[in-house]
C-alpha cells in the first residue's frame, strides 16, 4: 500500500491513503508549526477531503509546507502551491508573529511560542485590572473561559490561548439594568485611561497597543447575570441557575499567582464548555443554544460585526504600502461639491478618498471603527490645517451616531455624507442608525449624500459575516422608511472575478420633502 498523500489549493485540502477515523482531531502544521486543528470528515471515495476555514482560504498566496497530524504522529505532508507568490507564512501583518486560526475560524495570535514575559505581563494587567473595579465601581472580577480552564485542569494558562478572560456576576436581573450597569463600568475604565472596544452590551475588550497598528494583548471582560431562573454567561452560557454557582470567589492559583476564581468552578466549565470540559478538544468551537442566542440578541445585541476582519485586512494594507487610490466615488462627489464643502466620509478605511477631497479644497470628517486604520491615517494624513480629521465611530452603536451628529453641527455650514460601499459592511442595526443620521443630516437645505454599494457579483469576503451585495429594492425600501430616495444612479461595471459580472451603483440621495 502506497504511503499517504497530501494534496492542496486555496479551497480544500485532501488526504488520500490515510486511515482516520471520522470525528477524530486532526492537526494542520505549517512548516512544522499547528495552525488549525479539525475533525476528520467521512471519506469521499477513500480521501479525506477537508474545507479550508474561510478567514484561512483568503490568505493563502505562494508555496506551502505542509503536515497533518493524528494522534500526535504526522500522518501525510507536502509542499502545495497556492499560486506563483513567494513562500506563505502566517504572521501578523506589520509584527509578523505567529497567527493560526482560533476556535472562531478567525485568524488570530496564540500565547504558543511566545515570550513568556508576556503572559506574565497579561496576568498583571488583569491583577490591576480586578483591583481597580473593585476600588472604583464595586465589581467583583474573576477568572472565566480559557483563563479559568487551564487552571482548573493544570494550574497554568492554555498555550493555545490569546487573552486573558474576566467575568462579574451583575447584581441585577432585569436585562435593561444589566445593559445600563455595562456601560458605567465602561465610563469608569475609559476614565482610568483604558481603551475600551465594546462588543455588546455585555462584553468589553479591553486594548493594549503594542505599535500604531498593533495590539500587544487585549483582556476580555464578559458580564454574567442572572434572570428568571436561569443563569446567562455572555455570550454563550444558559443554564438553570441553581446549577452555576459563583458566590462566594474564591482564590485559583493561574500560572503561580492567586486569582479570584468562582465558588464552583466546575460547574461554570461545564455552562461553558459543556459537560466534556475536561477533555482537551484542539477542535472544540462554540454552538450557541438557539434559546441563548435569541435573548443575547435581543437583551445585549452586537456592535462589533466584522471589526475585527477589516482591522486585519488594513493591517494587512498598511504592511503592503497603501496605494491610497481614490474610488470613482470620491472623484465624482468632487466634481459635484460646491467649493470648500463640508464632507462626512462614513467607513473612511485607510483614508485615501478624505485625502483626495481635501486636496481638492474641502473639509472632511472621516470616521471609521477600525483602529489601525485610524491609527495610521491619522499619522499619515491627518494635517495641521485641520482640513482632513480622523475620528473612531461605530455605527452600529446609536450612540456613536448621536455622537457623530453633534460632531458635525459643530462644523460650519451644511455637511455632505461620502459613503463607498459602507452598506456592504453594515449589519442590519449598522444600516438603521446610518440612515438614521444621514436623515438629520440631510435636513439642512442643500445636503446631499453620495453613496456607492455593491448590487451583484462578489463582495468582500466569504468569511466575513455582512460584507455582500446590497438588496436594491430592500435598500430603496430601507430610504423611503427614513423619508429618503436615491436620485441619479449610475452603475459601474467592476471586474468579473467569476462568480458573475460585480455591478457597483453609485446614487445621489436626497431627503423627501413633505
Amino acid at each position: 500500500m502506497s504511503a499517504p498523500a497530501l494534496t492542496a489549493d486555496a479551497d480544500r485540502l485532501v488526504i488520500t491513503g490515510a486511515r482516520v477515523p471520522s470525528g477524530d482531531a486532526l492537526s494542520v502544521l505549517l512548516d512544522g508549526r499547528r495552525i488549525w486543528s479539525v475533525r476528520a470528515p467521512r471519506p469521499d471515495d477513500g480521501a479525506l477531503v477537508i474545507e479550508w476555514p474561510a478567514a484561512l482560504s483568503e490568505r493563502f498566496t505562494g508555496r506551502a509546507r505542509l503536515a497533518v497530524e493524528h494522534a500526535g504522529r504526522e500522518i501525510a505532508a507536502g509542499t502545495v502551491a497556492f499560486d506563483d507568490g513567494s513562500d506563505f507564512d502566517l504572521c501578523e501583518p506589520g509584527t509578523g508573529i505567529p497567527q493560526v486560526v482560533n476556535k472562531w475560524g478567525r485568524i488570530a495570535r496564540s500565547f504558543e511560542g511566545r515570550d513568556a514575559a508576556l503572559i506574565e505581563h497579561v496576568l498583571d494587567e488583569a491583577e490591576h485590572l480586578i483591583d481597580a473595579l473593585r476600588r472604583t465601581v464595586g465589581v467583583e472580577l474573576f477568572v472565566t473561559g480559557g483563563t479559568l480552564l487551564g487552571p482548573v485542569r493544570n494550574g497554568r494558562i492554555m498555550a493555545h490561548d490569546d487573552d486573558a478572560d474576566l467575568a462579574y456576576l451583575s447584581a441585577h436581573t432585569n436585562p435593561s439594568d444589566v445593559v445600563l450597569e455595562s456601560f458605567r463600568i465602561e465610563r469608569a475604565l475609559v476614565d482610568q485611561g483604558y481603551e475600551v472596544v465594546r462588543h455588546s452590551s455585555g462584553h468589553l475588550q479591553l486594548m493594549f497597543p503594542g505599535g500604531t497598528v498593533t495590539d500587544h494583548f487585549y483582556l476580555d471582560i464578559f458580564t454574567y447575570f442572572e434572570c428568571d431562573g436561569w443563569f446567562y454567561g455572555t455570550f454563550h452560557a444558559r443554564e438553570r441557575a441553581d446549577t452555576v454557582t459563583v458566590h462566594p470567589l474564591k482564590p485559583l492559583s493561574v500560572n503561580g499567582r492567586m486569582l479570584p476564581g468562582p465558588a464552583e468552578p466546575a460547574q461554570l466549565l461545564a455552562a461553558i464548555y459543556g459537560p466534556s470540559w475536561e477533555v482537551p478538544d484542539p477542535t472544540f468551537t462554540f454552538v450557541t443554544p438557539p434559546a441563548a442566542f435569541r435573548r443575547y440578541y435581543w437583551w445585549l445585541n452586537h456592535f462589533d460585526v466584522d471589526r475585527e476582519n477589516w482591522e486585519d485586512h488594513h493591517r494587512s494594507e498598511i504592511e503592503g504600502g497603501p496605494a491610497l487610490v481614490p474610488s470613482g466615488l470620491a472623484v465624482a462627489t468632487a466634481a459635484q461639491l460646491p467649493p470648500s464643502s463640508t464632507v462626512l466620509d462614513l467607513g473612511c478605511g485607510l483614508g485615501a478618498d478624505a485625502r483626495y477631497l481635501a486636496e481638492r479644497g474641502h473639509r472632511v470628517l472621516a470616521v471609521d471603527y477600525s483602529r489601525p486604520a485610524l491609527a495610521w491615517a491619522q499619522e499619515h494624513l491627518a494635517r495641521d490645517d485641520d482640513a482632513v480629521l480622523f475620528e473612531r465611530v461605530n455605527l452600529t452603536m446609536a450612540r456613536h451616531a448621536l455622537h457623530l451628529r453633534r460632531r458635525c453641527a459643530e462644523l460650519d455650514g451644511t455637511v455632505h455624507v461620502h459613503a463607498n460601499h459602507l452598506f456592504n459592511a453594515l449589519s442590519p442595526l449598522g444600516w438603521d442608525t446610518t440612515l438614521l443620521l444621514i436623515k438629520h443630516l440631510l435636513a439642512t437645505p442643500g445636503s446631499r449624500a453620495f453613496l456607492e454599494v455593491g448590487v451583484a457579483g462578489a463582495e468582500g469576503s466569504a468569511s466575513w459575516t455582512e460584507y455582500q451585495p446590497v438588496d436594491w429594492t430592500r435598500f430603496q425600501e430601507q430610504l423611503r422608511r427614513y423619508s429618503l430616495s436615491a436620485e441619479e444612479q449610475h452603475d459601474e461595471l467592476q471586474d468579473d472575478d467569476g462568480a458573475g459580472p460585480a455591478i457597483s451603483r453609485r446614487v445621489l440621495v436626497r431627503r423627501e420633502t413633505a
